[in-house]
């Protein structure tokens, strides 16, 4: 029997989008901004919402920010 038994850990839906957004933009052809053009133009109005507070949860842990401070700053509708 082995020693450490593996288990297998379900990717949330969160990880599962996450990472299929990170395979559209892993391709280094695609043009970024002619991207953010169609984002702001093609998509309704909540779907561009949506994406952009998601960009600025990204940028804001990656800074080292942290799940409690951003619920701060969330309650406080900035």
């Amino acid at each position: 029997m082995p020693r450490y038994l593996r288990h297998s850990v379900r990717q949330t839906d969160e990880e599962k989008a996450a990472n299929k957004i990170g395979e559209v933009f892993s391709d280094f052809r695609l043009d970024l901004e002619s991207v953010g053009y169609y984002l702001s133009r093609v998509l309704p109005q909540i779907i561009f919402t949506r994406t952009m507070i998601t960009f600025d949860a990204a940028d804001f842990y990656k800074s080292g920010g942290n799940i409690d401070e951003f619920d701060k700053y969330e309650d406080r509708g900035m």
